[in-house]
């Protein structure tokens, strides 16, 4: 029974998180069709954000388990 709840429960965080996701395109396609077609920098600007958005959190992880990652490539490493 336990089962049940935690799948019930993972089912409706999974359906409310779909409605927060679901507000930026809209403003990012705004920008970028309110913009010139010579302009590019609306559009440049909005994928370098990307970017530093998606590298960060891998940053973070890389600092946090360098000594696991650092230890798996040695184990590899022939004797």
């Amino acid at each position: 029974m336990k089962v049940v709840y935690k799948f019930i429960l993972l089912f409706v965080l999974i359906i409310s998180q779909l409605q927060s996701f679901s507000q930026g395109c809209s403003t990012c396609r705004a920008q970028i069709i309110s913009s010139t077609k010579d302009d590019l920098t609306i559009g440049n600007g909005l994928n370098t954000g990307i970017l530093f958005l998606m590298i960060v959190p891998y940053i973070i992880l890389f600092f946090l388990f360098r000594k696991r990652i650092f230890n798996i490539y040695k184990s590899f490493k022939p004797n």
